[in-house]
């Protein structure tokens, strides 16, 4: 049984322990994801001017769409602010900064109505973030910028805990893909060629379980969960804000989910870094996960 737990007071120990048993976490109304969020809308307004946002790609070409999102992606990822609001976020929610290693935050931008479904603009089907080659100690963050609606958030598929589903991800190398894949997401606007891990079976969505949140509101979740981008028929543009934590010792130790699935090659723990200084999680730590084998637990 996967719990879903609301503004749960847990340290962050424990709080990792219940999320790699499957457990979800919501928070609402923290002030440092209040902060990024902001931070977030500033540039995002900055980006369409005197276009509301979220209605913006109906009064712009494709073209002239993904021109605007693509600097606007950048400069929020690369932004130093936006780290600093990081290590604020992290420090609130009780993580100890010294041990703490987080990829930098990734703007998404979801259109409505299949406008731009690649590249940029990519929805993502049904995945596990292990099969993109994730350590199985991965905490998953999920922030929307602007209230939602449950017809563009983020789907869920909880059975999937304990369940496999038969996928592509031992053809997903991430080498490969740090090389091709990130560098050609600008020009794939029509269609999305880039080899995504996916499922091969059929996803039952029976028990889909979909947040629907407000601005600045966080779902907090293993990386081992299935999800999905849900398909945006609202009319709006769905702009959000993710990004993933590793605590240094579960890496050492080997601690995490299970892995009943996945068969990627490769770790993301390069791009990590850590929240107290901002260095880069060393490659003696990255070679180790990087070197044991994927044992798919039955």
């Amino acid at each position: 049984m996967n719990t879903i737990r609301l503004s749960s007071a847990l340290a962050d120990d424990r709080r990792r322990h219940q999320i790699f048993s499957g457990d979800f976490f919501l928070y609402q109304g923290r002030k440092s994801v209040v902060a990024l969020c902001d931070h977030a809308a500033g540039m995002i307004r900055e980006t369409f001017r005197e276009l509301p946002a979220e209605t913006a790609q109906h009064h712009l070409s494709v073209e002239d769409f993904v021109k605007a999102i693509g600097p606007l992606k950048t400069r929020f990822t690369n932004d130093q602010g936006t780290k600093e609001l990081m290590r604020a976020l992290l420090a609130e929610f009780g993580h100890d900064l010294d041990q703490t290693y987080f990829d930098v935050p990734r703007l998404r931008v979801v259109t409505s109505d299949q406008y731009l479904t690649a590249g940029l603009g990519y929805a993502y089907k049904a995945h596990r973030d292990t099969w993109y080659s994730s350590p199985q100690c991965q905490v998953n963050w999920w922030l929307p910028v602007f209230d939602l609606e449950s017809e563009r958030t983020l789907a869920l598929y909880p059975k999937y805990w304990h369940q496999p589903l038969q996928n592509s991800s031992a053809e997903f190398d991430y080498d490969k893909w740090t090389q091709i894949g990130r560098a050609a997401a600008a020009q794939q606007i029509k269609t999305d060629t880039r080899k995504h891990p996916l499922p091969t079976e059929a996803v039952d969505v029976a028990d889909e379980l979909r947040f629907v949140l407000n601005s600045a509101d966080a779902v907090v979740f293993s990386a081992s969960h299935l999800h999905a981008t849900v398909p945006n028929s609202s009319g709006k543009t769905r702009f959000s804000i993710d990004f993933r934590t590793v605590h240094r010792a579960d890496a050492e130790a080997g601690l995490g989910s299970p892995n009943i699935d996945n068969r990627s090659s490769g770790t993301t723990l390069a791009d990590f870094i850590k929240a107290a200084d901002f260095l880069p999680i060393d490659r003696e730590l990255v070679k180790k996960v990087q070197s044991e084998p994927r044992i798919v637990t039955p």
